[in-house]
């Protein structure tokens, strides 16, 4: 099968109305009103970002929810996406075929629709790209640079699963169960993001690891986070040491929860909407005047080296 016969068979029955069914070179959709768009870019590369040997519906929704956690980052709701993917010849056909089904199903889970994209062959590993749109009501998307003093800085969900789940995949102990399945397959905060915009002074989604994303809120809003980490939320995971668990936490990376600092006055709604939503909410620190740009626990900086892309 050539390029066109892999979109004919497998993406256009995955496509919107406003792609055409991805017969013209672009998509069309109309603007709403009172509404904001926001767009986001994010690629996975096989060997970096994913091994290369998992299912390919599992490739499909993590490409798919790496750029949702990003559009959670700025409270805005899914709308569209468009894809480019590259792709050894030899495995076009059967890899196509059920990285479509994934994204069927994240497509119907997530309420986003595929506008289009690109297909072509590459000589050696996947690639993937994804450019997606979402929408927030104007003048309400979250900005990373926007935290006040005396915010409180919360964190979602536990931090190093994902870390955790990437250096044991090759073990088969089940304690790693959970893991692995936050490492394959993160879960973006759509919903609870949209929920809080209005209750959210700052806020970015955990891809980079705990620290490295903190010290981007810190040093945007030009504040210092002060962080009590015995309140960190990490894994129990009982046959790692407490020191593996905790550094995991702090500069594993591949998390997808979110990262965001409100006023105390919220406290209490920010606690009743995460139990709306059956999620974990931690409060972990405070914003405050002091060491700008600094990301402190017990008035120290904590300085680790965290992931960096280059």
């Amino acid at each position: 099968m050539d390029e066109f016969d892999l979109i004919r068979k497998y993406l256009v029955p995955i496509s919107s109305t406003e792609s055409q069914f991805l017969s013209n070179d672009g998509a069309v959709f109309k603007p709403k009103i009172n509404l904001d768009y926001v767009v986001s870019t994010d690629t996975i590369v096989e060997k970096i970002h994913f091994k290369g040997n998992e299912l390919p519906e599992l490739i499909a929704k993590k490409a798919l929810r790496t750029n949702l956690s990003d559009l959670a980052a700025m409270a805005a709701d899914p709308e569209f996406y468009s894809l480019s993917i590259s792709v050894p010849k030899v495995k076009a056909r059967s890899f196509i075929e059920n990285f479509a089904k994934g994204l069927k199903e994240d497509q119907k889970k997530y309420n986003i629709k595929l506008l289009g994209g690109d297909l072509t062959s590459t000589s050696n590993l996947i690639s993937i790209t994804i450019n997606i749109i979402g929408t927030v009501p104007t003048g309400k998307s979250i900005s990373r640079s926007t935290s006040m003093t005396n915010d409180l800085l919360y964190v979602t969900g536990v931090l190093g699963l994902s870390n955790i789940g990437l250096l044991n995949l090759n073990k088969n102990d089940k304690q790693y169960s959970k893991a692995k399945l936050k490492y394959y397959l993160p879960q973006p905060r759509v919903k609870f993001a949209s929920s809080i915009r209005n209750f959210v002074s700052s806020m970015i989604d955990v891809s980079d690891g705990f620290v490295q994303d903190c010290r981007h809120l810190a040093r945007l809003s030009n504040l210092e986070f002060a962080i009590n980490l015995k309140n960190l939320p990490i894994s129990d995971i009982k046959i790692l040491s407490y020191k593996k668990r905790m550094n995991s936490a702090l500069i594993g990376g591949d998390d997808y929860e979110l990262l965001f600092t409100s006023a105390p006055k919220y406290k209490e709604k920010i606690k009743k909407i995460a139990k709306t939503h059956d999620l974990r909410v931690t409060n972990i620190g405070y914003v405050k005047n002091g060491n700008n740009g600094q990301v402190t626990s017990n008035d120290k900086p904590i300085n680790l080296n965290a992931y960096k892309h280059f």
